[in-house]
């Protein structure tokens, strides 16, 4: 996110596959990413399953200027594999030391809805596919105002420390093509929510990647 006198956010999310072939292991879009709730704020990235994960958030005015009682992002993330998989998230670049300045606690981060993206994905059951805790949730759903006064999530940017796991499950494709298909994995969205209240100013841009590698066996 970048952040300027508590007027506009914005929040970069660039993933990164450890692939032999598109196939093996693979992050790309999983569809448009979508914005409510914004004023002034806007989100780019591609709707094609076949191009990379790079995706711009502004969340616009995020003071009490924006009325609506919360902006909500929606980002899904397209996955691939031909073994058991797990997705892991960084963070780095939203550090202030004065605490009314914007924090990583103030950004709800969870993770919905995972789900084939066609045909050729294999056919598991939900349940093999494991949100880690504590981000199975849609933070914007589960805002709360804290003792402090400040707005809270059941989790934020602020739980993931290094790189931090926050889902697994059983091979994804049932084929195994060197090349992305349109139908041949699943697709999970990474949610995040940010609530207009005061920040002081300070450091407000971060840089979230996404990556996938080999998992921990699970039976499909």
């Amino acid at each position: 996110m970048r952040f300027t006198f508590s007027l506009f956010a914005v929040l970069i999310l660039i993933a990164a596959a450890q692939t032999i072939s598109a196939q093996a292991l693979d992050i790309s879009s999983g569809g448009q990413p979508t914005i409510t709730g914004a004023v002034g704020g806007s989100v780019t990235g591609s709707a094609s399953v076949f191009n990379d994960l790079i995706v711009t958030v502004d969340f616009g005015e995020v003071s009490p200027l924006n009325t609506n009682s919360i902006v909500k992002v929606v980002v899904p993330i397209a996955l691939r594999s031909n073994q058991p998989y797990q997705v892991s998230v960084t963070v780095s670049g939203l550090i202030n030391g004065n605490v009314q300045a914007l924090q990583a606690s103030d950004i709800g981060f969870g993770l919905q809805n995972i789900r084939k993206l066609g045909g050729a994905g294999q056919d598991c059951n939900r349940s093999a596919h494991i949100i880690r805790s504590p981000f199975d949730n849609d933070p914007a759903l589960n805002a709360t105002v804290g003792g402090s006064g400040r707005v809270t999530y059941p989790s934020s940017l602020a739980n993931i420390s290094g790189s931090t796991i926050i889902l697994s499950g059983p091979e994804l494709s049932k084929n195994n093509s060197a090349k992305r298909q349109s139908s041949d994995g699943y697709v999970f969205d990474a949610v995040f929510a940010l609530t207009p209240q005061f920040f002081a100013s300070g450091i407000s841009s971060a840089t979230l990647i996404f990556t996938i590698s080999s998992g921990p066996n699970v039976p499909c």
